[in-house]
Formats: C-alpha cells, structure tokens, sequence
C-alpha cells in the first residue's frame, strides 16, 4: 500500500486542500439541502397560477409589418391581441383595430389577478432598464405585489412571465451560492467552480485513500 512518506504526503494535501475549499463543499452540501427541500413547482409559484380560458374571436386583419421575427395570436383579458416581435422588441396590436396596445399599470393587475389565485391588495411598479428587478431578468414590464410578498411580473405581451414567491428568493441566493456566481445566478461554467470542483474532487480522493489505507493496515 503507501509507504509511511506518501501516507505524510497524501494526508498534507487532503488538509489544505480541505481548508481552501472546504467552506465551499459546506455552501454546497447546504444549498443543495435548499434546492431539494421543497417541490419545484411550489418554489416557482407553479402552483399558484392558473389557465385563463380562450375567449378568442375571429382577429381583423393586420396592418403591413416588415421585420417581423415572431407573430402569434393570443388574448389580452379576454380581447384576441397579435404578439408581435420584430427587430423594435415585442410588443401587442388589438386584432380588432389593428391599433398598438400599451400595457397600463391597471391592465398589469387584472392580467396578475386573472392568471393567478392570488388575491387581496397589490402594489403595481413600472419596471425599466433604469429601476430593472432584483428578481426578474427582462428590464421592461410591470411588478404587481401581493400583500403576501408574492411577486408576479407581467411582461410587455400581457403575459406572466415569473411569479416569485419569498421561498423563490431565497431558493435564488442559495443557487448562487451553488454555482459560485453570486450576483448574476446565471453562469454554471467559469473558472472559479470549475477550480474549487477539481480541488473539492481531490479532497475525496485523498481522504478516500487514506480511509483504505486504514482499513488495510487493520
């Protein structure tokens, strides 16, 4: 098996390798203990909405557009609405009239009460490139909140596009403890996880060898 100086050797590096990445391997094992608590579904506020139902009558027909990337026809509180995305960004045109609809603050709130369970008083913010939110990527639409802290986004389509939960946020923070990058919870492949993983990996290496050696010399 390891000679007495290899033994020394391998015991060495499992202790400072142990200490450089150990705080880590305990971020990991905890918010990996976070992330499975509790269903995804219920961190998502999956369980919160609801399927509004198709009202949908027979769309106008659309004025010229060029430059169109994406175009699909949906519903605006029960008003058929074409979803437009073109080269401007996304936005909504009555299918009736033609006309571009603007999401109003007031809008944004019966869209949150409608697709969702929640209900009882709210407070509706404007979200801008220049008051972006903390807790949702797309820097344009509105955040309706209930007093329950349960936050739904609605974005520029009149559509929910997240619905964050207090369990979300912090879910949120221990996901980027998880993936080492704490500020924008995004990228799972940079330098720094993949340095900490390797020497996390030598650390159960070596601690695995000397648990044999133990195991041998008995």
């Amino acid at each position: 098996m390891l000679s007495p100086r290899a033994t020394r050797t391998v015991r060495w590096l499992h202790l400072w390798t142990g200490v450089i990445v150990g705080i880590q391997i305990i971020l990991w094992v905890a918010s990996g203990l976070v992330m499975v608590v509790r269903p995804l579904d219920e961190v998502r506020g999956t369980t919160l909405r609801r399927e509004a139902p198709a009202t949908l009558a027979m769309p106008a027909q659309l004025p010229p557009l060029t430059g169109v990337e994406k175009l699909e026809l949906g519903q605006l509180l029960g008003k058929p609405v074409w979803k437009l995305t073109d080269k401007a960004g996304k936005r909504l045109i009555d299918a009736a009239t033609g006309q571009t609809i603007s999401i109003s603050a007031r809008d944004a709130e019966a869209i949150a009460r409608a697709g969702t369970m929640m209900n009882g008083p709210v407070a509706v913010t404007a979200i801008t490139p220049q008051r972006p939110a903390s807790d949702w990527r797309e820097t344009a639409g509105w955040r309706v909140e209930f007093a329950d802290d349960v936050r739904v986004y609605i974005n520029s389509q009149g559509e929910i596009g997240a619905v964050r939960t207090p369990w979300w946020r912090f879910y949120d923070l221990f996901w980027g403890l998880h993936i080492m990058d704490w500020q924008e919870r995004e990228n799972t492949h940079h330098p720094l996880i993949i340095a900490a993983t390797l020497l996390s990996l030598g650390v159960v290496l070596s601690g695995a060898l000397l648990t044999i050696r133990h195991f041998w010399r008995r």
